[in-house]
C-alpha cells in the first residue's frame, strides 16, 4: 500500500521477525496484498472500512493468535476516516491486551478529540522523533504521565543500491534526454511536501527534473504541479514516473545528482525518506525548522523552510556532490530499531497480569 508509515511498518515487522523467541503478524487493511516472499511475518488483511463493522472480524484474529503485545501506528493513510484505529487500544485493554503506540507525528493534539483517551490509557509510546515530549501541550505531557515512553528513530526503508558507471548512465538517459543535472523529488504529491518550489530552486537550463510521484489531474495541487511541468521554461524538462517499487525509487536516487525535498513543516532524521535519500550517497537539499546549513558527514543542506534563493543557492554549490561511504548511526539500524522496540514489549507485557 502506497504510505509511509506502511514501509515503516513492514521492515519494522521483518525485523522483528528476525528477533530471537519473537513472532510478527501484521492486521492490516483488505486492500492490502502481501508477497509471502517479501515477508518474514504473517500478514491479517482485515479491516475493509476502518469502522465498528470490523471488529468482530479483528476480534476473532486477536483470539486465534493470542499476541502478547498490539502495537498500533498513528496515524497512517490507510484507515481513512475510519475511526476504530482510534478505540482499538481501549477494546484491547479491556480484553486484558497490552498496547503499545507509535506517534510518527509532532503535536498529537491536531490527531484531535479521538486521540485523547489513547494518551490517557496505560501502556507504551514509541515515538519517531527526537525531542517529542518538549513539543507537546502541557495538557498533553499530564495525559500521558502514565505510559512507558520511548524515542526509537526510524531507518530508511530503501537499502543502499550500487551502480556501476555504465548502470548508471543507461538509467540516466532513460530518465532524462539531455546531459543536463539530474534533480530528483520522490513521495507523495500533497501541498505540505511543497513540489512547487522545484520549479524555483532549480535551474531549467541546468537541470532535468524526475518527480517519481503520482499526478492525477483531478486534485487540485497536483493540477497545479502538472500546469507548471508543461508550460516555459519547463516545458520538455520534467520526467513523471508515477508510483515505483522501493528499489527502484533507490536506483533513480543513486542515479540522481541531487534529491530535493522541500518540506513546509520541515524535515530531519526520523524522516524514512531523507534517510532513503542519504542512504545512497547522493546529496540531498531539505528543509528544517531546527538546523541551517550543510552536513558533510550525511552530504546534506538543511535550509529554512521559506528560504528559496538559499536553497536555490545550495544546489548550486553541491550538486553532485556524493559520499563515498555513509556514516551509519547504528540505532538507526532495523535490527538495533527492533531490539530496542523488544525491550519496551517485555517492559509493558509485564505490567499485566497474566492471561
Amino acid at each position: 500500500m502506497k504510505c509511509g508509515v506502511g514501509d515503516y511498518t513492514a521492515h519494522l515487522a521483518n525485523a522483528l521477525a528476525r528477533c530471537e523467541d519473537t513472532s510478527v503478524a501484521v492486521l492490516t487493511d483488505v486492500a492490502a496484498t502481501p508477497i509471502p516472499s517479501d515477508f518474514e511475518f504473517e500478514v491479517f488483511p482485515l479491516a475493509r472500512s476502518w469502522r465498528m463493522l470490523d471488529v468482530a472480524a479483528i476480534a476473532t484474529a486477536v483470539r486465534h493468535w493470542r499476541p502478547d503485545i498490539m502495537h498500533i501506528q498513528y496515524p497512517t493513510q490507510g484507515y481513512g476516516d475510519g475511526y476504530l484505529p482510534w478505540l482499538l487500544p481501549t477494546l484491547f485493554r479491556m480484553a486484558n491486551v497490552p498496547v503499545v503506540q507509535t506517534w510518527h507525528e509532532y503535536h498529537p493534539e491536531r490527531m484531535g478529540r479521538r486521540n485523547i483517551l489513547n494518551a490517557a490509557l496505560g501502556g507504551g509510546l514509541i515515538t519517531v522523533r527526537p525531542d517529542y515530549k518538549s513539543m507537546m501541550s502541557a495538557s498533553y505531557r499530564w495525559l500521558i504521565r502514565r505510559k512507558q515512553f520511548r524515542f526509537i528513530p526510524g531507518a530508511s526503508a530503501i537499502s543502499r543500491i550500487q551502480l556501476c558507471d555504465a548502470e548508471r548512465s543507461a538509467l540516466r538517459s532513460r530518465l532524462i534526454p539531455t546531459s543536463n543535472s539530474l534533480v530528483v523529488f520522490f513521495g507523495f504529491a500533497h501541498p505540505a511536501k511543497r513540489i512547487e518550489l522545484l520549479f524555483e530552486i532549480a535551474d531549467p537550463d541546468r537541470d532535468h527534473l524526475v518527480l517519481i510521484c503520482d499526478l492525477n489531474s483531478g486534485d487540485a495541487y497536483q493540477e497545479s504541479i502538472l500546469r507548471s511541468i508543461n508550460r516555459a521554461p519547463w516545458a520538455g524538462r520534467v520526467t513523471v514516473t508515477g508510483f515505483l517499487p522501493s528499489d527502484e525509487v533507490g536506483r533513480i536516487l543513486t542515479a540522481a545528482d541531487a534529491v530535493v525535498l522541500p518540506f513546509q513543516k520541515g524535515g530531519g532524521p526520523w524522516n524514512t525518506s531523507i534517510r532513503a535519500a542519504i542512504a545512497q550517497g547522493t546529496f540531498v537539499l531539505t528543509t528544517s525548522c531546527e538546523r541551517h546549513g550543510y552536513d558533510s558527514s550525511e552530504n546534506i543542506y538543511y535550509a529554512r523552510t521559506d528560504d528559496v534563493p538559499d536553497m536555490r543557492k545550495a544546489l548550486q554549490t553541491f550538486i553532485g556532490n556524493r559520499n563515498g561511504e555513509t556514516v551509519k548511526d547504528p540505532r538507526c539500524e532495523w535490527d538495533s530499531i527492533a531490539s530496542e522496540h523488544v525491550s519496551l514489549f517485555k517492559a509493558v507485557a509485564g505490567e499485566y497480569p497474566a492471561r
